[in-house]
């Protein structure tokens, strides 16, 4: 049998399935929008400051990050503790998270493509400036370049000092010029910034609400608040579970659920991965609405009747493989074991709170003495979930048994005739008038019969 000779080409026993780095660009950056690639950085300075302030309640006064946009180029900020030189140089501009790499306790920053996502979508040069307490480094790279040596995809570090730096001095600047022309225009459109603006105040609210300044285009902005009415009788539900899922540690969740102002807008669940804001105000059958829990109980589909419902779904880990979102963390995976045990909590929690506001509804028709619901509501005043003491079901005041609905009545009739009627009924007024009018047309025309 004739045997198979390499050759200047190779093993000729070998197929070449390696990727080009054009390609892989392209497939890492398709499916991401401009504003989520922004949140994926914006989650790496929030790790920075996670791995120098450490804990789920930690203190981030201090601590900024400043975006600026325009249509020549992209630069964001930080001063949150700078990336360490060594897990730059092993794991920071890796693709994927590689092995040995040790995670942020509570981290966002899940799946290791984040910024270079972000970077290579956003422009054709880019650079990373970094201060940690040991070192400083600047790693630059020219896209173009880079892709068309699909033999080595390493970065080279320049400007490396090895010397310390106070805690004040770290940070890390990025920045990319030679925007694509998409993202040029798109960053010169004052809609997207705007819209910029709102989705990182939903998205990054619980660190900015410890204290972390995040600013725009040289505007800060400014976190939402979280609360929910108590008091006259009515009480939000505040439940906590502890999960173990086979990680490295396990699932806390807190949940929270009742009523707010009126607004379909902001009506919803809101459901956070450590602290990143997944699900804004979500009216779907993803948090319940429409659908059964394993127990049989049930919460119909999302109508304007439920715009004061407010629900908060917080669930945090030090694994943070562990959580229920998907790569792009802006909706959750719903195959996973932390969503099939989350769903049913959100159904459970959420059913009393229907109960509330339907019988809340009900109480259009009746007379104001009798809107005890309504009354009970506009006492209760907005507390913030903080303040909140456990309680495993919203609670409100009962409804006292009442009469059949009232239906209001008016007609015009000539001053005159009134007048006369008036006189010949007693009334004391044109509403006595109508009430004792119908009383008498009651009387004689359907209780005599």
């Amino acid at each position: 049998m004739a045997q198979l000779v390499p050759t200047d080409e190779g093993d000729l026993t070998k197929v070449d399935a390696s990727p080009t780095k054009a390609f892989f660009v392209e497939i890492i950056t398709k499916d991401i929008q401009l504003d989520e690639a922004i949140q994926d950085l914006v989650d790496n300075c929030i790790d920075g400051a996670k791995r120098l302030r450490p804990g789920s309640d930690a203190n981030y006064n201090g601590l900024r990050v400043s975006i600026e946009l325009n249509a020549q180029g992209f630069v964001i900020e930080d001063n949150c503790g700078g990336i360490p030189l060594d897990i730059a140089r092993k794991y920071a501009f890796k693709f994927g998270r590689a092995k040995g790499f040790k995670r942020t306790s509570h981290s966002v920053g899940q799946f290791g493509v984040g910024m270079k996502r972000a970077l290579f979508k956003m422009g054709d040069l880019f650079s990373v400036s970094s201060t940690e307490p040991e070192h400083s480094f600047r790693i630059e790279v020219d896209v173009p370049t880079w892709a068309n040596d699909d033999t080595n995809w390493d970065f080279d570090i320049t400007e490396l000092v090895d010397r310390p730096y106070a805690v004040e001095q770290t940070g890390t600047r990025i920045q990319v010029s030679n925007l694509d022309p998409a993202v040029a225009t798109t960053f010169s459109q004052a809609g997207f910034v705007t819209k910029l603006r709102h989705d990182i105040r939903v998205v990054q609210q619980h660190p900015m609400r410890l204290g972390l300044q995040i600013s725009l285009n040289g505007q800060a902005i400014i976190p939402t608040e979280w609360q929910l009415k108590e008091g006259a009788g009515i009480a939000p539900a505040f439940r906590q579970f502890e999960d173990d899922l086979g990680g490295d540690s396990p699932l806390s969740t807190r949940l929270y659920a009742g009523v707010g102002e009126s607004s379909r807008a902001h009506a919803g669940w809101y459901v956070f991965c450590n602290g990143r804001c997944i699900l804004e105000a979500d009216q779907e059958a993803t948090t319940g609405w429409s659908e059964l829990s394993d127990d049989g109980v049930g919460v119909p589909k999302y109508h304007g009747q439920f715009a004061r419902f407010r629900g908060y779904a917080f669930l945090d880990s030090d694994d943070s493989r562990i959580l229920p979102w998907n790569t792009t963390k802006t909706g959750l995976d719903l195959e996973s074991d932390a969503y099939r045990r989350l769903r049913g909590r959100l159904i459970e929690i959420t059913r009393p709170v229907i109960d509330f506001l339907n019988n809340l509804d009900a109480e259009k028709d009746l007379e104001e003495t009798d809107k005890i619901l309504t009354h009970a509501l506009a006492k209760a005043a907005p507390v913030a979930l903080e303040r909140l003491v456990a309680r495993p079901v919203f609670v409100y005041t009962p409804q006292p048994r009442r009469g059949p609905p009232l239906a209001r009545i008016s007609f015009q009739k000539p001053k005159a005739e009134a007048d006369r009627l008036k006189e010949a009924l007693s009334a004391q007024s044109n509403p006595d008038l109508g009430a004792k009018a119908f009383e008498y047309a009651y009387a004689n025309l359907i209780e005599e019969d």
